[in-house]
């Protein structure tokens, strides 16, 4: 059998090792009185799982108000702010990105447009972290089936047992953590 060769540019270098690091973390919240105690757990996980990019996408008040039909948030300006400086303080190896398109948009912006935006933009395989509560709406959505068969999620387990039935049909494809 014939041998086959390729070409390389001039100038390449084996790498030394393999980069064990891929993939991108989505960190789909409204971040609103986020303490330095959940963004630690959020890097650490991202680091523990060698996850090369942790995107933070902060929900716009319009979004989180028609999610959750009842509660007001401060404005996205003032939540990113902080978001920012506690990301800025803390010292982390993990590379991250706070990602702005819902702030673009100022308006109301579905978490399947969210997702398409974030698959587009960022490298495979993706992840998502959300909160119990937001994993319960998420789950209510049509577009669910589609985005828990494509993503691995985790959903942060404060709050109890996860009661939504399209959750507990899919628990093989989400983490608790």
């Amino acid at each position: 059998m014939a041998r086959q060769t390729s070409q390389v540019p001039f100038g390449y270098e084996l790498p030394n090792g393999r980069d064990t690091k891929r993939g991108s973390l989505w960190i789909y919240d409204a971040f609103e009185d986020y303490t330095e105690q959940e963004l630690v757990r959020i890097l650490a996980l991202a680091s523990e799982r060698s996850i090369a990019k942790a995107v933070f996408y902060p929900l716009h008040e319009e979004t989180v108000r028609r999610m959750e039909k009842r509660r007001s948030v401060a404005p996205y300006h003032r939540r990113v702010e902080a978001l920012e400086t506690l990301l800025a303080a803390s010292d982390t190896k993990v590379d991250y990105v706070v990602e702005s398109f819902e702030g673009k948009r100022k308006k109301y912006t579905p978490a399947d447009t969210a997702f398409r935006f974030l698959e587009e933009k960022y490298a495979a395989p993706h992840f998502v972290w959300v909160t119990k509560t937001t994993a319960e709406l998420l789950a209510g959505y049509e577009s669910f089936e589609t985005w828990i068969k494509k993503i691995r999620w985790f959903v942060s387990g404060e709050g109890g047992p996860v009661t939504h039935p399209r959750l507990q049909a899919y628990a093989h494809r989400w983490d608790s953590v």
